[in-house]
């Protein structure tokens, strides 16, 4: 699972436009490796909202697009905490697509695999809802760790 510290980040929302800015906070996150490894600022990644999360993955995929694989547990959690649908479920899981409410609103994101260790893409789609999807931020850090070479070892 991924520090606590791994958390520690500032972002700056912009609902009408473009406009979302991580600021790392801590020195051992992934935002601030990249910082490092690459000799200072640039793009990590880029979200794109869609209308239709489940298609907009369908169609990503059939162009050769592979996405972040998401544990299992995260998926039965996420079943127990919002009484979704078994139709839901199965398309969430089956896409690697991540899930957060608030309130009424509902929150889907799925993130492709990092490229060159350094740049990756995010789908967002939002019903309703204002957040960025911080709830969800563990799991996808947990994730890409998995993915991702130890902060020990020397990029190639």
């Amino acid at each position: 699972m991924a520090r606590a510290e791994a958390l520690q980040a500032r972002t700056f929302y912009q609902p009408v436009g473009p406009g979302e800015l991580e600021i790392p906070a801590a020195s051992r996150t992934l935002s601030a490796r990249f910082i490092h490894e690459f000799f200072g600022s640039g793009v990590q990644h880029v979200a794109f909202s869609c209308r239709d999360i489940f298609a907009a993955v369908a169609d990503m995929r059939a162009r050769g697009a592979d996405f972040l694989k998401i544990p299992d547990n995260y998926y039965d959690d996420i079943e127990a905490k919002y009484g979704l649908d078994v139709t839901t479920m199965v398309a969430l899981r089956d896409n690697q697509i991540l899930y957060d409410g608030e309130g009424e609103g509902e929150f889907f994101q799925a993130y492709t695999h990092a490229f060159d260790e350094r740049f990756f893409f995010e789908i967002v789609e939002r019903r309703d809802y204002h957040g960025f999807g911080a709830a969800n931020a563990a799991i996808r850090l947990a994730a890409q760790t998995r993915e991702s070479r130890p902060f020990t070892k020397p990029r190639a």
